[in-house]
């Protein structure tokens, strides 16, 4: 018999809710906010619905997503590159975060 937790999970990830993030996502919303409109607990759900809709296009429709998701994180580093408030140490945990993005964006 599944947890409460896991058949709550399981009620979040459907292919329409994945379908949505993967939506929100390309209109340039941040995961963050992806979560929030869509009642996830936190920004990395967001992410992994919208990895999984992403899985599910068709392969042309994956490589031009996959492309402007790798500019949009491209884009980030560079901000978060640029800016002269974060510590060292802020600044490599933002851009391991970015990278673990960028994993998950390009794993099969």
């Amino acid at each position: 018999m599944p947890s409460e937790a896991h058949q709550a999970a399981s009620e979040l990830n459907t292919p329409e809710r994945d379908a949505k993030a993967l939506e929100l996502r390309s209109k340039g919303r941040s995961f963050a906010g992806v979560a929030k409109t869509l009642g996830y607990d936190k920004a990395r759900d967001a992410n992994l619905a919208f990895n999984r809709a992403l899985r599910r296009l068709p392969p042309d429709e994956l490589d031009v997503a996959r492309q402007s998701e790798t500019a949009r994180l491209d884009a980030l580093t560079t901000r978060i590159e640029a800016l002269d408030t974060l510590t060292p140490d802020d600044r490599t945990r933002q851009l391991r975060i970015v990278e673990v993005l960028r994993k998950r964006l390009l794993a099969d």
